[in-house]
């Protein structure tokens, strides 16, 4: 990992400071006041003040609420992994880490300046989606402690490269705002034209997911190792708000623990109740299977070609994971209503469906009665 850039001010103090050091080393005893540049209180005041005008201009262009106005060319960036040539080539970088020191911060900021937004969360401070151009994706996230999405992207193209995912390109941190580049899926999502579908389409639409997700649900789990994302980021759990495990999950009945035990776990006898009632967790014990975590039509590409509509990706890994193999078929359904219309949940995979996993998704629609 390198830090990247620096503003104007702490450049020109850091030229200053190898001065007054390469005076003391000839004289220990010099006054280095007069060995300090010209106007240098002054200078450095004025340096200040460009970046609080650049500021002031990314805030007015892109208005307070975007996390753009939060993106500066004076502010330091971290690679945390590594930038594919595909990203070098985009911000016009080459292998050097002496060019890279120097201007990384700057291209970045001209790069997302030329973007055009594709998706922003409901407070676009926090989260938000830009297309850079050549099949280049930027996904810009606030405060962001979890690097699940990018690792998992990483373990597919490794071990699955035929599973439709984006590939990831990069990942750089400048202060508190994440950058994710991966490639872009050209379509829309599933969710967009899924109401103007016939039952015909839907039934076409279910078939390819069917296979995407048994081939996703293929891949060997380590016996052993902890649920979870695939470097050890822990479990989540978003029914309600997102918790994450604080230890390691290692076997089925510590992640049972872990759903039962939240904020809003209920009283003592109700909990008890509820865990008398869970399937039994041994012989056999459910398969751990790597799961996609939030699989929704919102989260599913789509093209249209040929007359009909074929699913070309699935998008936003943060939540997968290798968990209990009921686990999919729970987190699928984690939006649908009691009123609910919208028929999706009734052509879900089979290999997810709550129709194979009736007893474990009922259970937990029982946990959920306990936080209304």
């Amino acid at each position: 990992m390198a830090c990247i850039s620096e503003s104007k001010a702490a450049k020109f103090n850091a030229r200053t400071l190898t001065k007054l050091q390469a005076a003391i080393e000839k004289d220990p005893e010099i006054d280095l006041t007069t060995k300090l540049p010209l106007r240098y209180s002054d200078r450095l005041n004025e340096m200040r003040q460009d970046v609080q005008t650049e500021n002031a201009t990314a805030m007015k262009s892109y208005g307070e609420d975007d996390i753009r106005a939060s993106i500066r060319s004076s502010d330091s960036a971290e690679i945390i992994f590594p930038l594919s040539d595909t990203l070098q080539d985009l911000l016009g970088m080459s292998n050097s880490a002496e060019v890279q020191s120097q201007c990384l911060a700057e291209r970045l900021v001209d790069v997302i300046g030329s973007s055009k937004v594709v998706w922003k969360g409901p407070f676009a401070r926090q989260k938000m989606v830009l297309s850079c151009g050549h099949n280049i994706i930027l996904k810009a996230v606030r405060n962001l402690d979890d690097t699940t999405e990018y690792t998992t992207l990483a373990y597919l193209h490794q071990h699955k490269p035929n599973i439709a995912a984006p590939k990831p390109l990069g990942f750089i941190r400048m202060n508190d705002i994440s950058l994710i580049f991966m490639t872009q899926l050209h379509s829309t999502t599933l969710a967009e034209v899924w109401p103007s579908l016939t039952a015909a389409q839907k039934g076409l639409i279910k078939e390819q997911l069917t296979s995407i997700m048994n081939d996703l649900r293929s891949l060997p789990y380590e016996t052993g190792s902890p649920f979870g994302g695939v470097r050890g980021e822990g479990c989540k759990d978003i029914r309600r708000h997102l918790r994450r495990s604080l230890n390691p999950i290692l076997t089925v009945d510590e992640f049972e623990d872990f759903l039962f035990n939240s904020d809003r776990a209920g009283g003592e006898v109700f909990v008890e109740l509820l865990r008398q009632l869970s399937p039994a967790t041994q012989s056999p014990s459910p398969a751990i299977v790597f799961t996609h975590g939030d699989l929704r039509p919102e989260n599913i590409a789509v093209n249209y070609e040929n007359n009909e509509w074929t699913i070309s990706g699935l998008i936003d890994w943060e939540y997968s994971g290798f968990y209990p193999e009921y686990y999919e078929a729970i987190r699928c359904t984690n939006c649908m209503a009691p009123y609910e219309e919208n028929d999706w949940y009734l052509f879900i995979p089979g290999c997810v469906s709550p129709k194979r996993y009736m007893h474990w998704w009922l259970l937990d629609r029982a946990r959920e009665v306990r936080n209304v």
